[in-house]
Formats: structure tokens, C-alpha cells, sequence
């Protein structure tokens, strides 16, 4: 499957990407209730008990507005020269039965196809290798988010780092778990071809706990749903990320749900929450990574949070790999987060797709 090869973002698809409707409309409406794609964050649970150790991460920081910023991200130093880190994963597929008999299963086929979710998510660029050149410039062939974070630190990967990799490793398909919803925890709705869960995340939050229980505190838990979003006062959080324990040892958590085409008016479907919430764990794993306010996006108002998948939730490219073609999320460098004037990502860029022309700032 690694051979397998999608060139993708190159310079002359460029013009096309920036003019559609994923950029006009870019939260993404729900189309089968109220509603519009988001994603969140919880706060860490300080109260957890993690096993020994962590992801590998290292520490930076930056100046902004005369204020020093300082964040953690996976892997290791980019300014430190070529060096690779894998890091190991676990999916743990959730299974969502509802009171109406609904049940939305990621070990079986997708609606309309003969492939489990999980085989999809295994086969997608997420944990495979393609080719990736926005702008025409190789950042290399690789899995989307290492090839967004190689784009991200351009400024040393194409000089002194040209073997700077930080990569999530072959995963370990746990046993599903079946989680069955009170009916005033959540609720199936119709949706364009299987259903649609809808789940409290308040119902979710209280299970997770036990549901991370005994995974080592190096692994990442990468908790998978089908078609099943979180509600908090409405839907739709198609994922989060989470971390549990204290430092040096903690845990930290994906949870994402991949989702058939035509939930939302913008193409947000199968691995487009998996590849946002994967970059947003990457570059803020302990969920403390503070920036210079921003807005945009999913954020009407003011965010100081790094988190590089909500300004742009909802533009999408595509990837065609493994005989399926995957709709993975823009992400922004940290350039844009810095309000830096000149950017040192690829192609002197704020985004992987080149979606904003610079910083955008709180008013």
C-alpha cells in the first residue's frame, strides 16, 4: 500500500481549490438538522492515572506583540536536524446502539461500499504514504499530517532536516467497543445513506475514563466512530483531542468520527476530522499551547488556543490512494499563529492550501 502514489496540490489545482465552496462556506452546514461542523477540545483530567512517560514532544516558543510564547509539539526539535519519530497507535473502533435499534458499527462496510471504516482510515493517507506538493514543491512522500508538519518547518526541513519525520507507526486494531446511548444521551437521525448517531458529549466524556484505562501513556489512543457526532447544545463536534494525567506522564487522545459524503454542504466526510484532529494533537498534545488571538473558521470570536484545524474546518482537497479517494482538511502553520509578517513554511504559505494570505487577528 505504501507504494501507492497521489500527486497531489499542484500549483495549477490551486486556482480551482481557492474558489470552492468549501472556502465560501467553510464551518460546513448540517444538512439533516440544525446545525454545522466543529470540533473542540476537553480539558485535561489532571485526576487520571497514566502509565510512565509520554508521546515524545519538545518545547519552542515564539515572540508575539513584545509577549514570549512557548508550546510543546509531538516529536522532536525540526532546528535540531533530520531525525524521525514514530509514534505508536492504537484505534480503538466505537460502536453507537441507540434506542431506536439504530447501531453505527466502523468494523463493518460503509454505507455503500464493501469496506470497513477502519480498513478505509488504515488504507487513507492518514496512515499511508503519497506524494504531497502544494504549490508544485515536494514536501515529500509521506502520510498528510507528517507532510503538513515537513511543510509547516519548510525553513529547516529543506535546508538542515531533509529526513525530519514525525509519523504515527502501523496501527493496533483494538477490539470494538459497543457503547449502548440512553435515550436521553443521544439519538439516530436519517442521514443521506446510513444514519446519523448523535451523541451528548457529556455521556461520552464520562465513559472515556474508563474506555482509556491500562493504554501505555506513549501509545495514541485513536478512538474511531462511524457517522456519530457529539452534541453540546447542538451538533455537530465531529471530534476532539484530550490528554489525561499529569506531567511527565500523560496520556494523551484522538477521538474522530469518519462520515459519509453529504452530511454537510461542504465536503467534511471519511478521513476529514481524522486528519484534523491528528495535526491539532501533533502541534498541541497536552492542550496548553497558547497564541496571540486569532479568528476564523469554526471561530466566530476569539480563540488563543493553538489549534490548527479550526481556522480552516471545512476546506478540503482531495487524495486518491489505495483505490478510494479520501477528502483530508487544509491546516495552518504556525507562521499564521505567530502573525508573522513573512512566513518560513513552504512556499512562504500560512496554510498547507495557501487559504489565507496572512494572520488574522481578534478585533
Amino acid at each position: 500500500m505504501r507504494n501507492s502514489l497521489a500527486r497531489v496540490l499542484a500549483a495549477c489545482c490551486l486556482a480551482a481549490w481557492a474558489a470552492s465552496p468549501a472556502l465560501a462556506e467553510p464551518r460546513g452546514r448540517f444538512l439533516f438538522g440544525d446545525g454545522q461542523a466543529m470540533f473542540t477540545t476537553l480539558d485535561p483530567d489532571r485526576d487520571f492515572e497514566a502509565n510512565a512517560g509520554t508521546v515524545q514532544n519538545w518545547q519552542g516558543s515564539f515572540t508575539a506583540n513584545g509577549s514570549t510564547f512557548t508550546f510543546k509539539m509531538v516529536g522532536t526539535d525540526p532546528s535540531l536536524g533530520s531525525q524521525t519519530t514514530i509514534v505508536p497507535v492504537q484505534i480503538i473502533p466505537l460502536v453507537f446502539q441507540f434506542s431506536d435499534g439504530t447501531v453505527l458499527d466502523p468494523t463493518q462496510a460503509a454505507c455503500g461500499t464493501n469496506t470497513s471504516t477502519v480498513t478505509s482510515v488504515i488504507n487513507s493517507p492518514i496512515f499511508q504514504s503519497t506524494t504531497f506538493s502544494p504549490g508544485g514543491t515536494n514536501v515529500g512522500n509521506t502520510q498528510y499530517v507528517d507532510a503538513f508538519q515537513r511543510a509547516n518547518f519548510w525553513n529547516f526541513v529543506s535546508t538542515s532536516a531533509p529526513n525530519y519525520h514525525v509519523l504515527l507507526g502501523t496501527p493496533q486494531v483494538m477490539p470494538a467497543v459497543t457503547l449502548v446511548v440512553p435515550s436521553n444521551s443521544g439519538n439516530a437521525v436519517n442521514g443521506p445513506c446510513a444514519k446519523i448517531g448523535e451523541v451528548k458529549i457529556s455521556y461520552f466524556q464520562r465513559q472515556l475514563r474508563q474506555l482509556t484505562r491500562g493504554i501505555p501513556s506513549t501509545t495514541l489512543p485513536l478512538f474511531l466512530t462511524y457517522n456519530t457526532f457529539f452534541t453540546q447544545g447542538g451538533c455537530c463536534i465531529l471530534g476532539f483531542h484530550t490528554a489525561s494525567g499529569r506531567a511527565p506522564n500523560q496520556l494523551t487522545i484522538a477521538v474522530a468520527a469518519y462520515s459519509d459524503p453529504g452530511i454537510f454542504n461542504v465536503p467534511i466526510q471519511d478521513i476529514h476530522a481524522l486528519s484534523h484532529e491528528i495535526a491539532e494533537w501533533m502541534d498541541d498534545p497536552f492542550i496548553n499551547n497558547t497564541v496571540p488571538g486569532w479568528t476564523g473558521g469554526q471561530v466566530s470570536g476569539c480563540s488563543t488556543i493553538l489549534e490548527v484545524g479550526d481556522p480552516v474546518t471545512g476546506t478540503a482537497f482531495q487524495v486518491t490512494l489505495n483505490g478510494q479517494t479520501y477528502n483530508p482538511e487544509d491546516l495552518v502553520f504556525l507562521p499564521w499563529f505567530e502573525k508573522a509578517p513573512t512566513s518560513f513554511s513552504v512556499n512562504g504559505w500560512y496554510t498547507f492550501l495557501n487559504t489565507f494570505a496572512g494572520p488574522v487577528n481578534c478585533n
